[in-house]
């Protein structure tokens, strides 16, 4: 802010905004925020003094403009992740605060964009300094540490699911597969601010689904546990022995080896020919797997085909869309009949923390704390603009005065539970009281300023509360709609290439309900089933077009994935149709084993596949 001022620039104090936005989290994560906070302002910037004058002759027509932009904007943020999210955000609310801020006033849009651009480079300079010089340089272990861990685990998974019957094996499902998700979620700041890094997230996340499907292989493979006088329980035993092998080599960091592994899998195979589908593909995810650990560890990592796609919540964004542009029209509607000047800031209230949330899966409690930040923050400045401004000889003492202020402010918001408060306290309190700032204004002026933007705070309160309510459970709710979809998807083309793109976004699909799942069991345990349903379909699919297959095997397979593609109303219903058809139809025994796998999953899991009436 004092560089600012020493610039002359029109508003000082918003470069003080740009701090606070940034932050301050690791190097790596830095640059990337400062990057994503540049190019945001800049677009922002353009597109909200077009918006101005657009509508220099009709001020309405600017308000439609601005509510169509934020709610783009709302729609991106919600589809987007990390960094790419903040910048679409800042899109939104630079536009907010140009075409706000000057609308039918005699102030220059262009010029007051560019004063605004200027203020965030110097704000994104400061963040950077500081942080350069003070800030941690990493955010934990490295992608390959991490990595390694993740992957020793997964062996010891496989393991128990080929070791004796018990209780708890689901319970370490799930564990892993959160773990998988933790580590996906945090790889992706450990590897911001670095190309090499970028490089080996994406071979992480092909690593990842090389896991995720290992995960099914061990549930496939408990589901034909079997007393000890079974045909290849000695060759089971062996194989769980190799895998426990692996794990102890890898974490004593010599590498991923599965050619033991593949040989005491060949063995079983040789021993149980039932079990040929789940152990011919499992040897090939551990060469898949072998392959892509050794790509993750080398120095330089070659880009491969992702087996996870990206999925975004459609649902979500539409709704993101109309909650952004109707809080929007809300507040323009208002500042338009009623024609109060103060009621603008209603409107850049309104737009800054709609679309600030607008990625968050529980922004409901964030604008909470948002508005107490406010309060707080509008009654320290009209204290600060009445009582201390009058009495000091100049700017630079007002403003050191208001450091002990701030400061007390940013240990608020260095707590988690309070992060908000903190952080909407500082920003507004530098709007607001304007400590470098010493032209005097009638005190109810500011009061209505304040009582505005505090409006706007609770519009976007209402509307993510009740308007258009947005919570993590409604989220798990159109995610789960969205992974029965894609299965659907998965009966349909299972006899074509489609299918492996619908199984690649389906692992995606589980990766994010295990991001939000809380430590829901269930959640995570019917994430599992759909995802294990979906390869037993992509294996049928493919067992339906083979040559060896008999024209009534083929056909049954057919009925099958057409039970699947449709909407399903009753899941148990069709899990016993389908233990009638393995037991009653001349079918291969590796057939018959996957519709009982198929049948076992919508059985036990019935309510991960129905999709309620109002989403079919």
């Amino acid at each position: 802010m004092a560089f600012a001022s020493m610039l002359s620039l029109q508003n000082p104090w918003w470069a003080a905004m740009a701090v606070w936005m940034i932050g301050q989290p690791p190097r790596g994560l830095l640059v990337e925020r400062c990057a994503a906070q540049l190019v945001g302002t800049l677009l922002g910037a353009a597109i909200g003094a077009a918006i101005v004058l657009m509508g220099a002759q009709n001020p309405a027509a600017s308000l439609v403009g601005l509510a169509v932009w934020i709610a783009t904007c709302c729609g991106v943020a919600n589809a987007m992740r990390h960094q790419r999210a903040y910048g679409a955000v800042l899109c939104g609310l630079t536009s907010a605060v140009i075409v706000s801020l000057t609308l039918g006033t005699q102030i220059d849009p262009w010029t007051f964009a560019l004063a605004r651009g200027a203020d965030n480079l110097i704000g994104i300079g400061a963040s950077l300094l500081v942080s350069m010089a003070l800030g941690s340089p990493k955010s934990g272990p490295s992608i390959p540490d991490r990595a390694r861990a993740v992957t020793a685990d997964a062996l010891d998974l496989v393991a128990a699911a080929l070791g004796s019957p018990g209780m708890g094996k689901s319970a370490i499902e799930r564990d892993f597969l959160l773990a998988l998700a933790t580590l996906e979620a945090s790889a992706e700041d450990a590897a911001a601010g670095s190309l090499a890094g970028r490089r080996k997230l994406r071979d992480l996340n092909t690593l990842l689904a090389f896991l995720l499907d290992l995960i099914v292989m061990a549930r496939a493979i408990r589901a034909r546990e079997a007393p000890p006088s079974a045909p290849g329980h000695a060759a089971t035993a062996h194989l769980r022995q190799m895998f426990l092998r692996a794990a102890v080599e890898l974490r004593a960091g010599n590498g991923l080896d599965v050619r033991a592994i593949a040989s005491a899998a060949r063995a079983l195979e040789a021993a149980d020919p039932l079990m040929s589908p789940v152990i011919g593909e499992m040897r090939i995810l551990l060469g898949r797997l072998a392959d892509g650990y050794a790509r993750l560890d080398a120095p330089e990592g070659q880009v491969v085909p992702r087996p996870t796609m990206a999925h975004p919540d459609v649902a979500g964004l539409r709704l993101a869309v109309v909650r952004g542009a109707l809080a929007v029209f809300i507040a323009g509607g208002a500042w338009s009949m009623i024609d109060w000047d103060p009621l603008r800031y209603l409107v850049l209230g309104t737009c800054i923390f709609t679309v600030l949330f607008a990625a968050a899966d529980e922004p409901v409690p964030a604008v909470r704390q948002v508005f107490i930040g406010g309060l707080c923050a509008a009654a320290t400045a009209l204290l600060w603009r009445e009582g201390v401004v009058p009495n000091v000889a100049s700017g630079w003492i007002s403003l050191a005065l208001a450091v002990p202020i701030v400061f007390a402010a940013a240990m608020v918001q260095a707590a988690r539970g309070t992060a908000f408060v903190g952080l909407a306290f500082n920003m507004l309190f530098a709007v607001l009281a304007r400590p470098v700032d010493l032209a005097s204004g009638a005190p109810s002026v500011l009061v209505g300023i304040e009582a505005m933007l505090l409006s706007g705070i609770a519009l976007s309160y209402v509307s993510y509360r009740w308007l258009i309510p947005m919570d993590v459970g409604r989220r798990r709710g159109r995610i789960r709609t969205s992974i029965r979809k894609e299965v659907a998807a998965i009966s349909i083309r299972a006899a074509t290439p489609m299918a492996e793109r619908h199984l690649a976004r389906l692992r995606f699909l589980v990766f994010s309900m295990a991001i939000r799942s809380r430590a829901d069991v269930k959640a995570v345990d019917d994430a599992l089933a759909s995802l294990s349903l979906g390869h037993v379909l992509y294996r049928l699919g493919k067992i339906a077009i083979s040559p060896s297959t008999s024209k009534i095997e083929a056909d049954i397979i057919r009925k099958v994935l057409r039970l699947a593609s449709a909407p399903i109303e009753d899941p148990e219903g069709i899990g016993r149709e389908l233990r009638l058809l393995a037991a009653g139809a001349e079918m291969d025994e590796q057939t018959k084993w996957l519709l009982g796998l198929a049948s076992r999953d919508l059985s036990s899991h019935p309510s991960s596949f129905v999709i309620p009436a109002s989403r079919v």
